[in-house]
């Protein structure tokens, strides 16, 4: 019971340090992905100097190409099964990381073309816009996805994990651009019209790096707690089965 009690105890340190950590996510969030408040300190820039300035209002369409997804027909053997990664918001909401590096199904060749599908480029961001709505994730290489998605493109003036962050944090406005009767959709042109406060590249990166870092932070922290769940798990099986002895005070002083 004590070797237990001793797993138990850091256990529950571990979920405090987790929750504490997606708190000041949280609030890191609001401070930096909501424009320039007199309030609110801006980051430094490279040179150690605190980013100034106005934010401009922007489109989604403004910071990327917005492209449409599409399934291959699901009846043609000959369109399933290839080399390229197909996504769907399964593949998405199982994801531990904001980068999708596999996917449960692939298509081939023959597949995109006789479909709408479309084969993005590393370093796009894939926005499910139907059931789970606000889902995201960034493709790490070439990549297809359902039609499920709206999916954009950044211009050069954009990076893609600035946008990830925005949307992650304004999720709750795409759900409410949504509509349907049998199930809610976001159309592609309420997606592209959507429109939220950007600064300018430099500050942008700035912004997805401080935020990546407490996403690692929250990853490291995560691993630590399953790792800890599992050896208690296995200490348990050890211990209280008798496979595994202790020793006794008794035997100690022995």
């Amino acid at each position: 019971a004590q070797i237990l009690s001793t797993w138990d105890k850091a256990i529950t340190t571990t979920e405090q340090l987790l929750a504490n950590s997606q708190q000041q996510k949280k609030a890191l969030m609001q401070q930096l992905l909501t424009g320039p408040h007199p309030s609110k300190p801006r980051l430094l820039d490279k040179n150690g100097v605190r980013f100034s300035g106005e934010w401009k209002i922007t489109t989604l369409s403004q910071m990327g190409k917005v492209v449409s997804g599409g399934t291959p027909d699901t009846n043609t053997k000959e369109y399933w099964d290839g080399d390229i990664l197909w996504l769907t918001p399964t593949d998405v909401t199982a994801l531990k990381s904001r980068f999708v590096r596999t996917t449960t199904r692939t298509i081939s060749e023959a597949g995109v073309k006789n479909s709408s599908a479309t084969i993005l480029p590393a370093g796009s961001l894939m926005v499910c816009t139907r059931a789970t709505i606000g889902a995201l994730s960034i493709s790490s290489g070439p990549i297809c996805t359902n039609q499920g998605f709206k999916n954009i493109i950044p211009t050069k003036a954009f990076d893609v994990n600035f946008i990830y962050y925005l949307l992650a944090y304004n999720s709750k406005a795409l759900l409410r651009k949504a509509s349907g009767s049998t199930f809610l959709e976001l159309s592609k042109k309420d997606f592209e019209k959507m429109e939220f406060p950007c600064p300018l590249m430099e500050e942008q990166q700035k912004i997805a790096a401080v935020l990546s870092a407490a996403d690692q932070e929250i990853s490291a922290l995560q691993q630590k707690l399953d790792a800890l769940k599992q050896e208690k798990k296995a200490l348990m099986q050890q211990l209280l089965t008798g496979k595994r002895r202790v020793n006794t005070a008794e035997e100690e002083m022995a």
